[in-house]
């Protein structure tokens, strides 16, 4: 749900950056309507919750567990790194090269995983970025 000051973060790996745009890219089709992309389809997101401009993404290679580097050139990235380190720690107990960001926006746990190149992306929360 739509939730300024919030943003929600999905970690997971995949094997490059374009893959991961083809993922949250939103299409049009030949008549220009929008076709919802496949993390929209995933997570079960519609276009009234989605806004692909605060949509946010990181592919980093090699795959890392540290929660400061994956997430060191996000916006408001202190804060959110904050937030998620008092939770989780400061690292991960798994690696991942990918973090998909979506501002202002508390996604409800719908659905907690998906595929993503064979692999899992996990929504892992919700964190305060602004107040």
């Amino acid at each position: 749900m739509e939730r300024p000051g919030s943003v929600s973060l999905w970690l997971g790996n995949c094997k490059n950056e374009n893959f991961l745009r083809q993922y949250v890219d939103i299409k049009l089709d030949e008549t220009g309507e929008r076709i919802p992309s496949t993390f929209m389809n995933d997570f079960k997101l519609d276009f009234i919750e989605y806004n692909q401009d605060l949509v946010e993404c990181t592919f980093i290679d090699p795959p890392t567990s540290s929660l400061s580097e994956l997430l060191r050139n996000a916006s408001y990235s202190d804060t959110i790194i904050d937030e998620l380190v008092d939770f989780y720690g400061p690292h991960l107990s798994e690696q991942y090269n990918v973090a998909i960001r979506l501002y202002d926006f508390e996604y409800p746990e719908t659905i907690e995983e998906a595929a993503l190149d064979g692999k899992k992306l996990t929504f892992i929360g919700s964190v305060v970025y602004e107040e």
